[in-house]
């Protein structure tokens, strides 16, 4: 099969400034000198060529575009990376029982990408979760078990694995640990209802904090039933947790607690699985009569839903009175020779990009009605001073244009 198509395209990636990012790109078959061109916010910088496409850049959006009968891919658009600082705020004790459950807030300041977060457990740092310690995804540290032994100051951090930087929070928590009591149980962490986002086939943990003794039953439901039905989530001590999301884990979770007297609380997650842009029908090759009108189809799906570009030939599809694309439809009318070459919808959804390519052949015509393109444009000028109407038109044969003033034709 000799028709080119992409055999690994470019991939989103974060850089610290003034670093090189590395994108590869390779196309089959491979034959003939590789192109560049660059759209939207791209801004390249001493491009190097080795083995398929590496090239460097500053930032934002390149397009690697191997053959013209191919057409460009695009990747996301690179962001630089940074860690903000931690909030100067004074954080209030926390108090838990002897055998019970503890939870240490950490407040994860901004990061691109997301922080590693760290806590100081005893003068030493814990990079990960160990024994009793659990370090969840939110930022929190949850304590199993307490024992006296857990009681003093404790400390979060977080680290950029970009840019290397490290923030510590300015103060931070100290546990006290009393006796055990009869004073029933409660959710710690989350304290409100919950809206998560996710890519599809990521991993997951919903939360769920609860203290109290003797341990209190707990279950989580999704959408009124039980969430463990299928066997892609489990529990891990009280938290439901997948290693693989799909379109179908979309919904309304809860985690619901209960005792033998009969008292319930629960706390709701509203999850939303996001899956990347795709093309269900793509764009085909297709020959139209001059002067026709040319019908572009391109179907996208995703979670978001994409929104679609129109490039010609690698460059942006400007809007013309004879370009008009709307929805999943791009709608050429009177075609003329200029029309020719390679079209593609790029549909992009922030999750992914897709795209698909189609070759528009525009064939000599019987003849067509002439349109005109674009029209003179009012315009203002000082007395005596030059200037300058234009006016295009399309049509088989090519129109001739004559202009007109007040007073008639206005000779050549």
């Amino acid at each position: 099969d000799l028709t080119p198509h992409f055999i690994s395209e470019p991939l989103s990636t974060v850089q610290k400034p003034g670093g090189p990012v590395r994108l590869r790109c390779s196309a089959e078959p491979p034959t003939g000198r590789p192109s560049f061109s660059f759209g939207f916010l791209s801004h390249l910088e001493n491009p190097s060529f080795q083995d398929g496409f590496v090239f460097f850049l500053s930032q934002y959006l390149v397009s690697c575009c191997p053959f013209a009968s191919l057409g460009c891919s695009y990747p996301l658009a690179d962001s630089l990376p940074g860690l903000a600082d931690f909030e100067t705020s004074v954080k209030a004790a926390v108090a838990a029982e002897e055998g019970g459950t503890a939870v240490i807030g950490c407040e994860v300041p901004e990061s691109n990408p997301k922080a590693q977060v760290r806590f100081q457990v005893r003068g030493k740092w814990l990079e990960q979760s160990a024994d009793n310690y659990l370090i969840l995804p939110s930022g929190n540290l949850q304590i199993l078990n307490v024992s006296l032994e857990d009681k003093g100051p404790y400390k979060c951090a977080a680290y950029n694995p970009v840019t290397h930087d490290l923030r510590t929070e300015p103060t931070g928590r100290k546990l006290v640990v009393t006796r055990s009591s009869s004073d029933g149980f409660h959710i710690l962490h989350p304290l409100a209802p919950q809206s998560l986002a996710a890519p599809r086939h990521s991993s997951l943990m919903l939360e769920c904090v609860v203290s109290g003794l003797p341990p209190a039953s707990l279950r989580w439901v999704k959408d009124g039933r039980d969430a463990l039905r299928k066997g892609r989530w489990k529990l891990l001590h009280s938290h439901l947790v997948t290693d693989r999301l799909e379109a179908s884990d979309t919904g309304n979770y809860s985690c619901v607690v209960g005792n033998g007297s009969g008292v319930v609380k629960y706390v709701n997650y509203s999850l939303t699985v996001l899956e990347p842009a795709s093309i269900s029908k793509g764009l085909r090759d297709q020959s139209v009569a001059a002067g026709a009108t040319a019908h572009l189809w391109c179907d996208a799906r995703g979670s978001p839903a994409p929104a679609l570009t129109w490039l010609h030939n690698a460059a942006p599809l400007p809007v013309s009175p004879r370009h008009l694309p709307a929805g999943n439809r791009l709608r050429i009318r009177a075609v003329a020779p200029e029309d020719s070459g390679l079209y593609q919808c790029v549909a992009s959804n922030g999750v992914g990009i897709a795209q698909s390519t189609g070759r528009l052949r525009v064939l000599p015509g019987k003849g067509s009605k002439p349109v005109i393109v674009s029209p003179p444009a009012s315009i203002a000028v000082v007395d005596g001073g030059d200037v300058t109407l234009s006016c295009s038109a399309a049509g088989v044969p090519l129109p001739v244009i004559r202009w007109y003033d007040s007073r008639g034709l206005v000779p050549s």
